[in-house]
């Protein structure tokens, strides 16, 4: 299963994800990204687009997609 998180420790707080996809993140007490909605495999092939789309428009590539089994 592929999981979106965020680095705590390289995000800056810039919110270019979550204006973007609002959906997919939102902006924590901290005011650092947070991905709510963090399971890749169970979105639209439109969505997992934004996220990608995101994911490479992060100014300090803070957005990471992972490998995760249960």
């Amino acid at each position: 299963m592929k999981k979106i998180i965020v680095d705590k420790n390289v995000c800056i707080g810039c919110g270019f994800c979550a204006a973007n996809v609002e959906k997919v993140f939102l902006m924590d007490d901290d005011d650092l990204a947070l991905a709510k909605n963090n399971i890749l495999d169970n979105m639209s092939e439109e969505e997992k687009e934004e996220v990608l789309d995101v994911k490479e428009g992060c100014p300090v590539g803070a957005i990471l997609i992972i490998e995760e089994e249960f």
